[in-house]
């Protein structure tokens, strides 16, 4: 009999000791997210003290990313109520850190910390509650407060929430808390109605189909507040502007392990387009964000801690992403799209989409030499009609008047008395 010599045993015992580590984290996120369930459960009834407080009938309290930003649609919709309304309502913004937001209480917003006692005493005595990401599900909202859920990504793309392929039941369970907590989605298509706040969320309540606040520049074709960008990081004003915006990857670290070849995408571009290019990218904020290896005779800007997606959208001529739905928001410019996917076929088979990728009417490309083929040979008129046609299949709601048709609604949530 002959026996295993070493290099096998090693290899034989590494991969039982992989699969036991893979068990045990299994384990271990299974236990840190029942806890988490059962502290804000408890949570959720220590906050119901906070019900004695009278409801103040004009106060509207703002969150967005998980408090973490000043921006998207919860940006537009509190400026126009400030300026239309302000006198009549007492406006508040919860951040994780207020410090660097205090310029905002120039505008007469109040400040607050997030998961504060301030916080959830004005969250709940707050009228209407409007946040874009992740509501806390610790907070027991009352029957008469409206909390409105505009989303942070128009169109319906990637799998989300209860549709996440192996979805656990304990994240269900957090789904459902997000769910009752909401009275109104907001939504961009008639898809993003079906798949995204009927399936995903599983919310059967009020949707207002206005589209998106943030987008309604770009339906008016008004990019003003994208001029000051090439100032904001240095890009000489006959340049044009390519943006790099991909989703996150789990495993990835820094910017370079995206694989975009910056320079040879520059290249394309002036063959196609002409005239001199700036590339800016805009990581997710869990990536080491320099590009290095590029050199100083291509112009490469890290936009990554801008707060806004908006203006760099508006400032930008070209976008190149993967799987991101600003897509969506970019193609209502007219202006040119290219999805680089490197890992398409991975992506279907672990995350998949509501629409087939190879649907959405941009370009693929799956390595940088198929995009930057893409790019050489773009045909404007193929593309515009490719992407029309997909707006009318997502069953485009975009108004170009939705921060207005929100700002409203929840002036007179606000005003109305029963």
């Amino acid at each position: 009999m002959l026996l295993p010599n070493i290099s096998t045993l090693i290899k034989a015992f590494l991969y039982q000791l992989s699969r036991k580590w893979s068990g045990y984290k299994q384990d271990a996120t299974l236990f840190y997210k029942y806890r988490n369930y059962n502290r804000t459960m408890k949570t959720r009834k220590k906050l119901k003290k906070y019900h004695k407080l009278p409801i103040a009938e004009n106060q509207v309290l703002f969150m967005c990313f998980e408090a973490g930003k000043y921006a998207c649609n919860p940006k537009c919709i509190s400026e126009y109520l400030a300026e239309k309304y302000g006198s009549d309502l007492n406006i508040i913004w919860a951040f994780t850190d207020p410090e660097p937001f205090s310029h905002l209480r120039e505008k007469g917003y109040k400040l607050v910390k997030y998961q504060s006692d301030e916080f959830y005493k004005a969250a709940l005595t707050s009228k209407v509650f409007l946040y874009n990401m992740r509501i806390p599900g610790e907070i027991p909202f009352r029957k008469e407060q409206v909390v409105i859920s505009t989303g942070h990504g128009g169109g319906a793309y990637k799998k989300l929430l209860l549709d996440t392929p192996n979805i656990l039941d304990i994240d269900k369970k957090m789904i459902a808390l997000s769910t009752n907590n909401t009275t109104i989605f907001v939504s961009s298509c008639k898809k993003y109605t079906k798949c995204v706040v009927r399936g995903a969320y599983a919310y059967d309540g009020e949707v207002l189909e206005t589209g998106m606040p943030r987008n309604d520049d770009l339906v008016n074709k008004d990019y003003s507040k994208g001029e000051n960008i090439r100032e904001i990081f240095g890009i000489p004003k006959e340049n044009k502007i390519i943006i790099y915006a991909p989703t996150y990857r789990k495993g990835t670290r820094t910017a370079n392990d995206y694989n975009i070849d910056a320079e040879g995408i520059i290249e394309a571009a002036k063959k196609r387009f002409g005239g001199q290019w700036t590339f800016m990218y805009r990581m997710h904020y869990f990536i080491k964000t320099e590009l290095s290896g590029v050199s100083n005779d291509y112009h490469v800007v890290d936009a990554t801690h801008y707060p806004d997606m908006q203006d760099l959208i508006k400032a930008a001529d070209i976008l190149i992403t993967d799987y991101s739905s600003c897509v969506w928001d970019f193609s209502l410019m007219d202006k040119p799209c290219f999805l680089y996917a490197t890992d398409i076929d991975t992506y279907l088979e672990k995350q998949g989409f509501y629409t087939d990728v190879y649907d959405w009417h941009f370009p693929i490309g799956k390595t940088n030499r198929e995009l930057m083929g893409l790019i050489e040979n773009f045909n404007e008129e193929e593309y515009l009609k490719g992407i029309h046609k997909h707006h009318e299949e997502m069953g485009i709601l975009e108004s170009g008047h939705a921060t207005r048709l929100i700002g409203d609604r929840i002036y007179k949530e606000c005003t109305s008395r029963d």
